[in-house]
């Protein structure tokens, strides 16, 4: 069966069929808000949000064939708010903070730091690019993102890893 025969009988109440909707991308989901939140916790309760807000509101999805890229934006979503909920925290507790944060600087970095180190529209394509296997078209169609758009982003944190891990080298 189809993820749109199973969105048309998810949406007349059919809970199996949404389970299974839920099955075929819960991992993707998942590590779609990892990549935003950066810990195991906010991206489990990120995708737990994101499969109930797609519950309730699944009567409102117009194109049963794009359900895939409706749930990943919901789940997107929620995990910039999150993201920026988080960052004024660490702000806040920075202020706090007399001496401030002490940066580490380890002779080397290795690619994880660095691409967590990103801006999250940069790593959210790297993600779906290297991760998923996603083409460009797919992540552009995903994220309702210009396919240019997302071949300069892409290249441009290509760029800023190149920098970042050429910088850690030289130190």
């Amino acid at each position: 069966m189809d993820t749109s025969q199973l969105v048309r009988k998810a949406k007349g109440g059919d809970d199996k069929a949404f389970s299974k909707l839920i099955e075929v991308i819960q991992e993707k989901l998942y590590i779609t808000a990892y990549s935003y939140v950066g810990n195991r916790e906010d991206a489990l309760d990120i995708v737990s949000e994101g499969v109930c807000r797609a519950y309730t509101s699944i009567k409102k999805l117009k194109n049963e064939a794009l359900f895939n890229t409706w749930i990943t934006r919901i789940v997107i979503n929620l995990s910039i708010d999150v993201y920026k909920k988080n960052k004024k925290k660490a702000q806040s507790a920075y202020e706090e903070n007399d001496q401030g944060y002490i940066e580490e600087h380890d002779e080397r970095i290795d690619l994880n730091k660095a691409i967590e180190a990103l801006d999250p529209k940069y790593k959210i394509i790297l993600q779906m690019k290297y991760y998923e296997g996603l083409t460009l078209a797919e992540i552009a169609k995903t994220l309702e993102i210009p396919l240019g758009t997302i071949k300069s982003s892409l290249n441009k944190a290509l760029n800023i890893l190149r920098l970042e891990l050429k910088e850690e080298v030289l130190e």
